[in-house]
């Protein structure tokens, strides 16, 4: 077999009157192809029986095949592609690719179930065309393809046949053929346009036609039965009965998603830790994909009866979950807002999976419902295989989360950048004890040198108290100090705590952070995708003569001073405007949001270029997350710059010798951490630093970072 196009004399084109359409074209193309790709109104798994050892050793030396496709299939065709999907584990284990022998593909029955075996590994990926206006007989009936050598050239061809064979060996058919490496610049365009006519399709960009992934045409019910024919007939009466019709969900690798080499890094090493760990990755790296591609592999390996279950803290990230978990086949159960949505849906289910009806069961749900004895009642009456997927997995650290955990031998995924407790080590080995210890990890250092996340830059905004709100910071650190002593074991007691939330809820909401983050978005007030973080105190009103939430004010002057079309994300936002708004700043429409903790873990706003963090909390989590949230990669985004508002003391106005230098130095200490967190790996770091060394130098924090 020889690898290049270049070696073959090829014709512009071939017909029937003259050629052996499977023979001289279509074999002869595949025997030298690294790469298939084709459009066609009606699709045969008869096309295996054209050319079968062709087929056969272009998949052996790793060839895969992308077809798009009508609606329309034969009856066994429909109940193999059926079967593929929804009972992919059995399917897969009827042959191995390197020991198949090509001479059974010349028997109509057995490339029937060749096309079902080829979809269930991932070799045929199939996406159905269907017209968006006509009447239901109306058909997606183009036809082209294109052949690639390994070392990319290509040959486009469009014409009569389709991918049957009848359309290469019995009809009379005609294909014209255009090649990428002509020395007719007229040839090269159109094997240029038939290239992109293809990637059009496939990714649904074509006008007047939708293109969907097979798993949702069946879903939905798309696909439909050509009439048969006598041989379709036969063909059916001497098949072995369906395995499946019909299932409420599937799993397999998510066509539209090539894994990282962090990723699958990061499941072999799950799976060598003998499936119980937690994987470390940066905010930003793909953790979902990695776990739901990891559930996919395991399914792939076990008899069907196999139950998902994900669990995360907020209800947004469980919905980010669902949707993400579409693109795998699958369809979680939503067990959030009230027991009646859910409990009867689930229990059902989980009656199907155990009796061997439903192949695959997913669950995904809050850990607030993980709690609830409703929950925990049905959990218990699983008897299939489970695999446990923990999103934020620092979450279930707290006791009430940990103890609703399932229990027995089942295995364990959790996932977080920061699976840490900040501050009790108590709840961090109980999450270790639990899932394991961490076996993957993938920092922020190593995502932005494989350029996964996008480089930023590091700007800190230094301010200064007022005099008032340096007396009040002085005050509340006494009392915290006095509260504290009197604490016989020094643990941080309820008034002790309500201080310590005072006192960071000043430091936030200092008069100074409003004033600075207009007089920088006045020159912005053209940009768009510019995220601001808020603290959850209260600042002056415009007026000056009444208290209003930093965030309001902060979208009154962003909106009504500069005139920017702003708009404000917190807890109170109901989910379809948080939606809406998300969906509006990525495009631009909208191009500030402001936010106070929501946005802190899992939300996706990967079109920030610019942030604003007016309010942070000494938390390494926190600030962990929020850069995480700001340096994911979108379209158009080369680099991303982080605004950092410090409230420092004038070193002039607290000498070492003054009483209250140590409380001085504890303010810059927990603020600095957080800088040196960020200067490290930013595109600008030393001349960042640079502005905080003499901040570092005063205080005696040069030795800390």
């Amino acid at each position: 077999m020889a690898d290049s196009f270049l070696d073959l004399s090829l014709e512009h084109a071939y017909r029937s009157s003259t050629h052996r359409l499977g023979r001289d074209f279509y074999g002869r193309l595949l025997d030298h192809a690294s790469q298939y790709r084709r459009a066609v109104g009606y699709f045969s798994s008869s096309v295996f029986t054209v050319a079968p050892d062709e087929h056969v050793a272009y998949l052996q030396r790793g060839g895969r095949i992308n077809l798009v496709c009508s609606d329309v299939f034969s009856p066994a065709d429909l109940r193999e592609v059926s079967a593929a999907i929804f009972d992919r584990p059995s399917v897969r284990r009827q042959w191995r690719l390197a020991e198949f022998p090509s001479s059974v593909l010349r028997e109509t029955i057995i490339s029937s179930r060749f096309l079902g075996w080829l979809i269930a590994n991932d070799l045929l990926v199939i996406r159905i065309a269907r017209l968006t206006a006509g009447g239901p007989t109306n058909l997606y009936h183009e036809k082209l393809g294109l052949f690639q050598d390994r070392h990319g050239n290509i040959v486009a061809f469009s014409g009569s046949a389709n991918e049957t064979e009848p359309g290469y060996v019995s009809n009379f058919e005609r294909v014209d053929v255009f090649a990428s490496f002509s020395t007719d610049p007229g040839e090269r365009r159109r094997a240029n346009a038939i290239e992109g006519h293809f990637r059009d399709l496939w990714n649904n960009n074509t006008a007047g036609v939708e293109v969907v992934p097979l798993h949702e045409a069946l879903e939905r019910r798309l696909l439909r039965p050509r009439e048969a024919s006598e041989r379709d007939a036969a063909d059916a009466e001497n098949s072995p009965a369906p395995r499946l019709r019909t299932a409420p969900e599937a799993l397999f690798p998510s066509p539209s998603v090539t894994l990282h080499r962090h990723q699958s890094e990061a499941i072999q090493a799950w799976a060598g830790a003998g499936g119980r760990g937690i994987l470390e990755m940066a905010t930003g790296s793909g953790k979902t994909i990695t776990a739901l591609s990891l559930a996919s592999r395991i399914y792939d390996e076990m008899q069907p009866g196999f139950v998902v279950l994900i669990v995360a803290p907020l209800i947004h990230l469980v919905d980010q979950w669902i949707d993400v978990s579409a693109s795998f086949g699958l369809r979680p159960i939503r067990c959030a807002e009230g027991t009646g949505r859910w409990f009867d849906e689930l229990s059902v289910a989980i009656q199907a999976v155990n009796s061997g009806h439903r192949p695959v069961l997913s669950i995904a749900t809050t850990a607030a419902t993980l709690t609830s004895d409703s929950f925990q009642r049905l959990l218990r009456t699983v008897r299939r295989p489970l695999l446990l997927i923990a999103d934020e997995v620092h979450t279930y650290g707290a006791e009430a989360a940990h103890r609703a955990l399932p229990h027995g031998d089942i295995s364990r995924v959790g996932l977080s950048a920061t699976p840490q407790r900040w501050m009790d080590p108590v709840g961090s080995a109980r999450i270790e004890r639990y899932f394991g210890p961490v076996v993957y990890r993938y920092a922020l250092r190593d995502a932005l040198r494989d350029e996964v996340l996008t480089p930023y830059r590091y700007f800190p905004q230094l301010l200064a108290f007022d005099p008032d709100e340096t007396e009040t910071y002085i005050d509340l650190t006494r009392q915290i100090v006095r509260f504290l002593g009197n604490d016989e074991d020094g643990a941080p007691n309820e008034i002790v705590k309500r201080l310590l939330i005072r006192r960071a809820r000043l430091v936030g909401s200092a008069r100074a952070k409003l004033p600075r983050l207009r007089s920088l978005l006045e020159f912005w007030t053209r940009e768009t995708h510019i995220l601001v973080y808020c603290g959850d105190g209260n600042v002056e009103g415009p007026d000056g003569d009444e208290l209003v939430r930093q965030v309001e004010e902060t979208v009154r002057i962003v909106g009504s001073d500069l005139g920017m079309i702003c708009a404000s994300y917190t807890a109170a936002t109901p989910p379809k405007v948080r939606r809406t708004l998300l969906r509006d700043f990525a495009s631009g429409d909208l191009q500030v949001l402001v936010a106070i903790r929501c946005l802190d873990e899992g939300v996706d706003v990967p079109a920030t270029r610019t942030a604003f963090m007016l309010a942070s909390s000494t938390n390494p989590r926190q600030f962990v997350q929020r850069r995480g949230r700001v340096l994911r990669r979108f379209p158009g985004k080369s680099r991303a710059d982080i605004h950092d508002f410090f409230i420092v003391p004038d070193p002039e106005e607290f000498p070492r010798s003054s009483g209250e230098f140590k409380m001085m130095r504890g303010l810059v200490r927990g603020q600095l951490a957080r800088s040196q967190e960020f200067t490290e790996l930013a595109e600008n770091g030393p001349v960042a630093a640079g502005l905080l060394r003499p901040l570092r130098d005063h205080f005696d924090l040069l030795t800390e970072g």
